[in-house]
């Protein structure tokens, strides 16, 4: 049944994937010119280049970058390749978690509702229509999760051997893993036995999940002097970045109507006001439960910890589905085993299995809504021209326009623009974002003057404000460049460097 159940959900998913994901491919972002960039300067140079500064990268781990040279390699576009390979990690998560769940459920029919509510997941299908690493993120780390678990329940050493190589390419695909790895760590410590073993186990996870993450911040402080890269002071309190998470929760359970929510959530306070007071057999001194429902809550725990620190404390986008996607499946289990908590000791088998149906009912009900976003935002994608390379709104955007009839096309040419990665995603211009206002000095003019000393012809394109909190703005350059405005319109100015 576990085989079965899991192929038929993981299908759904691989299809969903596909039927939300554009024509195109993946949709383009900023980090996705970036991650595409450092990818192709791998296999040209054997070095890992920051977009629009041509500094070893130290923003992001390598491994999706890595990921997508070897894509590049196959000879698929970049945009096409992530997209096949977010369907395939979709897919990939919902079967291994089936495996898992009918695996460790006392009430395996529980494992339906949670299946049901993993593909029809509107955070996990919007985020794997773009090329970003989270899908990627949180199918290494639901794995880990559960390579961990196995290891507890059945005791062979190969599981936490599997465990720490792949809690250790988690990490390397994003900083914040670091959350998973301490997480199981708590997990191991609690729950192994005896006494010697708990410290050596847990000693040893932790340095070989660890070690490839040591060698890269050792190598990122001995180029930029930092563990991850500058990180400018946050702009968002802790009661914004509460009040963006409350909004995001309510686009993935609420969208355009929460009535079915409410239903959902009614059926489900029948259930545990039925539920609590049947009789019981007595419970077991021990529970394999535990282990289970203590890890999925301590990720979530210290996951959301994590990122509300991190948002209020240092500059970075503003909260969003893509944040906060990685909770997801580890929120699921998390209600499931609770129920699985509530059922197992039950007397009666008809009523454990007819309540844990009634549970089915609730997540084809709570499904209601995601149906309803596939309708008006997934599937909706598939013709859409979406991205910094496919939108039109993009293709036609002033300060491209104006870059394409001003600057002529050739080897010995660079732009600094402020608007850099757009385009660098329509011209084959080399293109340079301006320097750091602040930070480390790998991105300040200092160093910056000795990369694009070597230009035969350097051109500013500034589009906006003229003055930047981030950026060298153009004052600032006026000051050490004799400046010439060759063009402008409404929305940007370009300027000869000389």
């Amino acid at each position: 049944m576990r085989h079965l159940a899991g192929v038929v959900f993981a299908v759904a998913a691989f299809i969903i994937v596909l039927l939300c994901m554009p024509a195109t491919g993946a949709i383009y972002t900023h980090d996705t010119l970036s991650y595409e960039y450092a990818a192709s300067t791998l296999l040209d140079s054997g070095r890992l280049l920051y977009f629009g500064y041509d500094t070893p990268i130290i923003q992001w781990p390598p491994f999706y970058i890595i990921i997508l040279s070897i894509l590049e390699l196959t000879g698929v576009t970049i945009a096409q390749g992530i997209g096949w390979l977010n369907a395939v990690l979709f897919a990939y998560l919902v079967y291994a978690s089936s495996l898992y769940l009918f695996e460790t459920l006392k009430v395996k029919l529980l494992a339906i509702p949670a299946l049901i509510l993993l593909v029809m997941s509107v955070p996990l299908i919007h985020i794997s229509g773009y090329g970003w690493s989270e899908m990627l993120f949180i199918f290494l780390s639901v794995l880990s999760m559960v390579l961990m678990l196995m290891y507890i329940k059945k005791k062979s050493i190969s599981w936490l051997i599997s465990c720490a190589i792949i809690s250790g390419l988690c990490w390397l695909t994003r900083y914040i893993g670091i959350v998973i790895i301490a997480s199981l760590c708590i997990t191991l410590f609690i729950f192994e036995k005896p006494a010697i073993e708990k410290f050596k186990r847990t000693f040893s996870y932790g340095v070989f999940s660890c070690f490839p993450m040591a060698l890269w911040v050792i190598r990122n402080l001995v180029i930029s002097g930092t563990l991850t890269g500058g990180r400018q002071p946050g702009t968002y309190t802790i009661s914004d970045n509460i009040e963006l998470t409350l909004s995001v929760l309510n686009e993935w359970f609420s969208f355009l109507t929460p009535v079915f929510t409410y239903i959902a959530l009614a059926f489900l306070l029948f259930l545990v006001v039925l539920a609590i007071p049947l009789k019981r057999t007595k419970r077991k001194k021990t529970s394999d439960l535990a282990p289970n429902l203590l890890t999925n809550f301590l990720i979530i725990a210290t996951y959301s910890a994590a990122l509300l620190i991190s948002a209020t404390n240092t500059a970075m986008d503003p909260i969003n589905t893509r944040l906060w996607s990685p909770v997801y499946p580890f929120l699921v289990f998390t209600v499931i085993f609770a129920w699985d908590l509530l059922l197992r000791n039950i007397k009666e088998d008809k009523i454990k299995g007819g309540i844990a149906a009634g549970f089915i009912v609730v997540a084809l009900t709570m499904a209601v809504n995601p149906l309803l976003w596939l309708q008006s935002e997934g599937i909706t994608r598939k013709d859409a021209l979406l991205g910094t390379k496919q939108s039109a709104y993009v293709k036609n955007s002033p300060v491209l326009s104006l870059t394409r009839e001003t600057v002529a096309q050739s080897e010995g040419t660079l732009i600094i623009s402020n608007d850099a990665s757009i385009i660098a995603a329509h011209t084959d211009i080399k293109c340079y974002y301006p320097p750091k206002s602040e930070g480390i000095s790998l991105y300040t003019y200092d160093k910056y003057s000795e990369r694009v000393a070597d230009f035969e012809k350097i051109y500013l394109v500034w589009s906006g404000p003229l003055d930047s909190e981030s950026f060298m703005d153009v004052a600032a350059f006026d000051e050490v460049y004799d400046m010439e405005k060759v063009a402008q319109n409404n929305y940007c100015s370009i300027y000869l460097l000389k």
